[in-house]
């Protein structure tokens, strides 16, 4: 955001200047059309070079605004790409990492992977258990 800032307040200045120039050409255009006896001194070679320097200045504007919707659209796409880029990953990688991590988890509980009968199943472990001590054990826990 401090870029930004940054930015804009260089933008301003840039402005700024651009607007005094154009009220210099202003100014100068104000002085040379009023004359004392009405008639109009300005030539055609002087209009022609402030048309010409109107021109660059409205040149210089339109190439910084060029310039700064070039970048806005790069920057768009980049948003983009951020966004696309790892939803595809995911597609294509999640599939496989969730088979590994279901194939763990069913080892575990003694359930679908491969070498399952060599872990204890948790029902045979609480079937040891009487409702008494289960009940003595969920006390225990209440009081912590």
């Amino acid at each position: 955001m401090l870029k930004k800032i940054k930015t804009t307040e260089k933008d301003e200045k840039k402005e700024k200047e651009s607007k005094v120039e154009a009220d210099d050409l202003v100014k100068k255009d104000n002085l040379q059309d009023v004359d004392g006896d009405g008639s109009d001194n300005v030539s055609l070679k002087e209009l022609v070079e402030k048309n010409i320097k109107w021109s660059q200045v409205i040149y210089e504007q339109n190439k910084k605004i060029k310039h700064r919707l070039t970048m806005m659209v790069i920057g768009s796409y980049l948003r983009l790409a951020l966004i696309i880029i790892p939803i595809i990953l995911g597609i294509i990688y999640l599939p496989s990492l969730l088979e590994d991590l279901w194939g763990q988890y069913g080892q575990i509980l003694g359930g679908m992977g491969a070498g399952g009968g060599s872990v204890p199943q948790i029902n045979d472990l609480l079937g040891g258990i009487s409702s008494n001590q289960l009940q003595e054990i969920l006390k225990s826990l209440g009081n912590r």
